[in-house]
C-alpha cells in the first residue's frame, strides 16, 4: 500500500507509468491526492509527494522524475481559422482564454508565465472558461479558446495537428518535477518500487 500527494502550481499530467505498474502488480493499493497547497506530507499521512524543483525540507530526499517542465500555449486549428493567431502576449487579451483557478477556496486565476530574451513576462488571463484538470485539452479541441498547459500533456496533440502551439518563442520552462519523501529507513518494497520506477523516467 502506498500514498502520495501531488501538489504544484503549474499544470502537470500524472505519469502513465503509474498505470503500467498497477496493471503489473494488481495487489498494490495506491492513493493519489492532487492539491495546489503546500502540505506537510508526514503530518497528513502521505508516503511521498511531487513538486516542481528540489527545494524541500532538509530531512527530505528529492528525486528528479522528469525533464525540465516546458509550458505551451495551444489552440485548435478551427479556433485559429475563425479568430486568427496572437502575434505577441498582449494579443492574448483579444482572444477567448481557457484558464484555471489555484483552488476553489481562493478563486484567483492562475497567472500565465512566459520568458522572452531572459525577461519574465507575467500575464493574468481574463478567462471566458475556467477548468482545473485535463479537460482543458478537450476544451481546446472543442474550439473554446487558447489554453496554457504543460507541453508534455499536449505533445501528441501538437504532433497530430489536433492543436497548434502558439508563440513558442515565449515558452516558459520550469525546473524538473521531483518526487520527495522523508529520509527515514524501513520503506516498504512497494514504496521502493514506485520510487525506482519513476526515477527511470528521468530524461
Amino acid at each position: 500500500m502506498g500514498s502520495f500527494e501531488n501538489h504544484f502550481r503549474r499544470p502537470f499530467p500524472i505519469s502513465p507509468i503509474i498505470t503500467t505498474h498497477l496493471n503489473q502488480y494488481p495487489k498494490i493499493r495506491l492513493e493519489i491526492v492532487v492539491d495546489d497547497r503546500w502540505a506537510d506530507i508526514v503530518k497528513e499521512g502521505f508516503d511521498m509527494g511531487i513538486r516542481l524543483g528540489n527545494k524541500v525540507a532538509k530531512e527530505m530526499i528529492a528525486v528528479p522524475i522528469s525533464a525540465p517542465l516546458k509550458m505551451a500555449l495551444v489552440a485548435s486549428p478551427d479556433y485559429l481559422a475563425q479568430h486568427g493567431s496572437p502575434k505577441n502576449i498582449d494579443d492574448l487579451q483579444q482572444h477567448r482564454l481557457i484558464g484555471t483557478k489555484l483552488s476553489a477556496e481562493h478563486g484567483a486565476e492562475m497567472q500565465w508565465e512566459f520568458k522572452y530574451k531572459k525577461e519574465l513576462i507575467t500575464f493574468t488571463p481574463k478567462s471566458q472558461f475556467s477548468i482545473n484538470n485535463h479537460l482543458r485539452l478537450q476544451a481546446v479541441s472543442d474550439d473554446l479558446g487558447i489554453a496554457w498547459v504543460a507541453h508534455m500533456s499536449v505533445a501528441d496533440a501538437i504532433r497530430s495537428g489536433k492543436v497548434v502551439e502558439l508563440l513558442p518563442e515565449y515558452a516558459m520552462t520550469y525546473d524538473p518535477l521531483y518526487l520527495y519523501y522523508p529520509g527515514r529507513h524501513g520503506h516498504s518494497n512497494v514504496f521502493k518500487l514506485i520510487v525506482d520506477a519513476l526515477r527511470v523516467e528521468v530524461v
